[in-house]
């Protein structure tokens, strides 16, 4: 809570590289917590925006959690779905390792 506190401030005070982030922490904290719809929410917009600013190793970031969170309540269309578009994710990004052991 004080990592997402801290995020907070700095998107208060204008900082669009933390936007991104501010979304996979609230994600995180909502998967925790029960709150589905609001965790998906948060990776959607993690995504998002983390790929309209080029952040490629951000957008495949939500999308490996994303696709964990869904994998975990038993959607695995959606689960495989964000595991893919992480994979290519991190492949465009150049994390070929990441990519490798993502597949095995």
């Amino acid at each position: 809570v004080k990592s997402m506190k801290l995020l907070q401030s700095w998107v208060k005070k204008g900082n669009g590289n933390a936007v991104h982030l501010l979304y996979i922490v609230s994600a995180q904290l909502a998967v925790l917590e029960g709150k589905r719809k609001k965790a998906e929410e948060g990776f959607k917009s993690a995504a998002k925006v983390a790929a309209r600013n080029g952040l490629l190793q951000d957008k495949a970031l939500a999308h490996e959690l994303a696709g964990a969170h869904f994998t975990a309540q038993g959607d695995t269309f959606w689960g495989d779905h964000h595991k893919e578009t992480s994979q290519q994710a991190y492949s465009d990004w150049g994390a070929k390792a990441k990519v490798a052991v993502e597949t095995e």
